[in-house]
């Protein structure tokens, strides 16, 4: 019965320290970017985001501070960079990003999952019907 226990405890706790073994500081560069709905997803890869001149980085500063900069939220035919600041707090795969953003503060919340050197950031809804998964590699 303890075997079976220990069992139980390393296998729900294997995904939390895997999470605590990364060293999020640094500047992350967005690689893929996955949009889910009911009717479907859709996919964007590496070099689509580079042939697009976009640019998203997530910097993971060692004191909890945070900044990303990004010119995927402005559709024009010439975008320009934008730049938001705020904090970072990860606590097993959870990740809190609090920021402001036009004047509001943000808290948002991701899962995260850490594979082939590749840092896999996902986003609900709070409905659960919609996702985003922000795929980045460390620079």
């Amino acid at each position: 019965m303890k075997a079976f226990l220990l069992m139980i405890v390393s296998v729900l706790a294997f995904p939390v320290s895997i999470m605590q073994e990364i060293n999020l500081e640094g500047t992350w560069s967005i690689i893929e970017c996955v949009n889910g709905s009911p009717d479907g997803s859709q996919k964007v890869l590496e070099a689509e985001i580079k042939s697009g001149a976009a640019v998203c980085d997530f910097y993971f500063m060692k004191d909890g501070k945070y900044k990303q900069t990004s010119n995927m939220g402005d559709h024009s035919d010439n975008p320009k960079m934008s730049t938001q600041e705020g904090t970072w707090k990860l606590t097993g795969d959870k990740l809190v990003v609090s920021i402001t953003y036009e004047g509001k503060d943000l808290d948002l919340d991701y899962t995260c999952e850490y594979k082939n050197e590749t840092l896999a950031l996902t986003r609900k809804s709070p409905d659960g019907r919609f996702y985003i998964i922000n795929s980045f590699r460390k620079k």
